[in-house]
Formats: C-alpha cells, sequence, structure tokens
C-alpha cells in the first residue's frame, strides 16, 4: 500500500467520521442557554429568612428556578407562593400569596402576579393582579387596580398604587373609596 494511498484513505475517514457528528442545534442550545435552564430547581420548597436567629419570612412554593448563571439572575415561583412575614417581636405581620413571583437578585426587586393578596395582621388587605416589592427602597407598588380594604369596611380602589412597605403611607391613583357601614343591633322591642 502506497504512502499516498494512506493518507488519503486516512483523510476519507476523518471526513466520514466527522461528517456523522452531527447534533441538533436545539439540543445543544437546551445545555448551554442559562436564560431558559435554571441553575437550580426545586419542588415544594419551603425557605427561611432569619437574622440575628429570629425568623423575619417564611416562604414555601411548589416550584422554584434560580437563575444565577442567566443574564437576568433571578429567582421565579411559576407556580405561585405563599409567604409569612414577622415583626422583630416573631409576631405574624403580613401574609402574601401570588400564582406567580420573581425576584430579581440584582436589584432586589420582587415581582408577584395573578391573584396578589397580602393579608395584614392588623386586617387590613390588599388585592391586585401584579405588585412589586423594591426592598432597597422600602418600597411596594402596582401598575394595575389595586384593592385596599381595611379592619373598619373602608375600601378604595385605585388604577395604580404606591406604599412604604409597612404600609404606614399608601396612595391610590385616580381612585375611589367606600365605607361600609355595619348595621348595629336593635334592641329586641324595636322594630
Amino acid at each position: 500500500m502506497s504512502f499516498f494511498f494512506r493518507i488519503q484513505l486516512t483523510i476519507l475517514f476523518l471526513i466520514t467520521m466527522l461528517s456523522s457528528c452531527v447534533n441538533d442545534m436545539d439540543t445543544v442550545k437546551k445545555f448551554i442557554d442559562t436564560e431558559i435552564e435554571p441553575d437550580i430547581l426545586g419542588e415544594n420548597v419551603e425557605v427561611l429568612y432569619s437574622d440575628s436567629a429570629r425568623l423575619q419570612m417564611r416562604l414555601t412554593t411548589p416550584q422554584f428556578k434560580q437563575f444565577t448563571s442567566a443574564t437576568e439572575q433571578r429567582r421565579e415561583f411559576p407556580q405561585g407562593l405563599h409567604v409569612w412575614m414577622y415583626k422583630k417581636t416573631g409576631e405574624l405581620e403580613a401574609e402574601l400569596t401570588a400564582n406567580w413571583a420573581k425576584h430579581d437578585l440584582t436589584v432586589d426587586l420582587w415581582e408577584a402576579r395573578s391573584n396578589v393578596v397580602i393579608t395584614r395582621a392588623d386586617g387590613q388587605k390588599l388585592e391586585t393582579e401584579q405588585l412589586f416589592w423594591d426592598r432597597p427602597k422600602g418600597e411596594v407598588y402596582s401598575e394595575k387596580y389595586t384593592k385596599f380594604i381595611n379592619e373598619d369596611g373602608f375600601v378604595a380602589t385605585g388604577d395604580t398604587f404606591w406604599a412604604l412597605q409597612d404600609f404606614s403611607d399608601y396612595k391610590l391613583n385616580k381612585g375611589k373609596a367606600t365605607i361600609i357601614l355595619k348595621d348595629e343591633e336593635k334592641p329586641a322591642n324595636q322594630p
């Protein structure tokens, strides 16, 4: 066998081997696309946030995804979440439920969507379809229709909403308010 024949045979063999190594590009992208595939995936997750051994927040979710290698570093809660927030004394301060949520880790901004409800221990309740919590600024806001109900039956609604995270100050834009008066019981001998 001549030297040139062996080189031609080797080249033909290499071409055949290289051409047979074809991958489906969607499959390859799935493994390397950090925007689609999370770094961490969890089911039926419970997270406890504490500071100096004091529980500050408890969070439960059916599904948790964390994207730390993505352009937008974030945590997603695609099947919703339930959050309990506690005072420094350990007492429950508020609960939040939503059907979907995301935490942008870069700017520390939370977003909750679809059937968002915050119920505070003092009886105040907020209902909206989208809510943002800017932790560094200590603000909560919504760009959607929002309903605010307090323990006295005062109902306020607005097209948008802004509040300090402790709800000590809040504003409803283009809002309406309704006061629901409860009937006082009448004595038995009065009609």
